[in-house]
């Protein structure tokens, strides 16, 4: 369970702040830090547009702590760099500057499970990113193989259900 509100995100309003996290050093893995607010805006309607991903900001008493983006992998580049389970959701997470990211991680992590029909979490953070990659395995996620999506090196990352029910549950 988790005390964390989730609430679709909106382009307009929200690319400011989302500018904001992703234009300072920590946010360089997210792939926007030469991007303008507009452009940060239109890409965000772009993903709104899409019938397979969603972007969510995720609040904490009215504060945005991240920004969560879901997909169904199969309708995602990532379906070509490993075999898509049924039940698999993919996920893109970026934790506020000053969060906790290990708090904020656990409580989206619970609210992708409460679906029933969710029975793996998959991402592709860049392979580089030693941080989020140490993160991810203290809240219980496998790593996986690196592979080249787009023009990124990523790594494979896989959190099933029972291993959330058994390391954070």
């Amino acid at each position: 369970m988790t005390t964390l509100d989730f609430r679709p995100l909106r382009p307009t309003d929200d690319a400011p702040m989302i500018h904001d996290w992703a234009t300072r050093p920590r946010g360089r893995f997210w792939g926007m830090a030469d991007k303008s607010v507009e452009e940060i805006r239109d890409i965000y309607a772009f993903v709104d547009s899409l019938e397979a991903h969603w972007a969510w900001i995720v609040e904490d008493e009215g504060r945005a702590v991240a920004l969560l983006q879901t997909y169904e992998p199969e309708h995602d580049p990532i379906s070509g760099a490993y075999a898509v389970r049924p039940g698999d959701v993919g996920a893109h997470v970026f934790v506020a500057p000053g969060e906790d990211a290990l708090r904020v991680g656990a409580g989206i992590f619970a609210w992708v499970f409460a679906d029933p029909a969710v029975l793996r979490l998959v991402g592709e953070p860049d392979a580089g990113n030693r941080a989020i990659l140490a993160r991810l395995q203290q809240s219980g996620f496998e790593l996986a193989d690196e592979v080249v999506i787009g023009d990124k090196v990523a790594r494979l990352v896989f959190l099933t259900r029972d291993r959330f029910e058994s390391v954070l549950g």
